[in-house]
């Protein structure tokens, strides 16, 4: 794969826009304001397939973006 505007583009996308606000609020120590926190509060409480599910697919997204994103 060949570095191209659209890489720098989903680079500063997932760096700014999302870890930015993320490591700000718990900086801020206001965990609630966290993407994570809000899921956890949509599934409310005895929602254990989804958490796994999410949980899943957190790890399959972060396994992607590991192994596969400088190839």
């Amino acid at each position: 794969m060949k570095w191209n505007w659209w890489s720098l583009y989903w680079g500063l996308w997932l760096l700014v826009g999302f870890c930015g606000p993320e490591f700000y609020a718990l900086a801020k120590g206001q965990p609630e304001n966290t993407l994570s926190a809000q899921v956890w509060k949509l599934e409310g409480p005895g929602a254990s397939f989804a958490r796994y599910m999410v949980g899943a697919f957190t790890l399959w997204l972060f396994l992607h973006f590991a192994f596969k994103w400088f190839r």
